[in-house]
């Protein structure tokens, strides 16, 4: 495994238990991204905090199907996300697809894509 690999992966274990000190620990400080929570972009470590404050509220549950390196050192992640209200009901089952631009080692940016089948 490759360490841009072995980041995303790490990094989905400190997702899935919502550790956003760990998250931010593999984030790059110029991180930028589409903010797919609630539009807008997110630029830097203070926005990337807040972004992953609001999706832990959110509370999804992030299955890693299959983790790829790409020949241009991005890491492509297929996925399944489930998002549960919080009386259990079910509101969101989806396969999708993020990929992770890697700078310094560290996650720089994310697209997101989905649903997939």
């Amino acid at each position: 495994m490759s360490a841009a690999t072995d980041l995303i992966v790490r990094y989905y274990h400190a997702l899935e238990r919502r550790d956003i000190d760990a998250v931010l620990e593999m984030t790059h400080p110029r991180a930028h991204f589409h903010d797919f929570l609630g539009g807008g972009e997110v630029d830097g470590l203070a926005d990337a905090r807040d972004f992953y404050r609001r999706m832990f509220e959110l509370a999804p549950n992030l299955d890693l199907i299959a983790v790829e390196e790409l020949p241009d050192g991005r890491v492509r992640v297929d996925m399944q996300s489930s998002v549960h209200s919080p009386s259990g009901r079910l509101w969101s089952d989806t396969r999708q697809e993020a990929t992770y631009a890697m700078a310094d080692g560290l996650i720089q940016g994310i697209e997101l894509r989905g649903p997939t089948r």
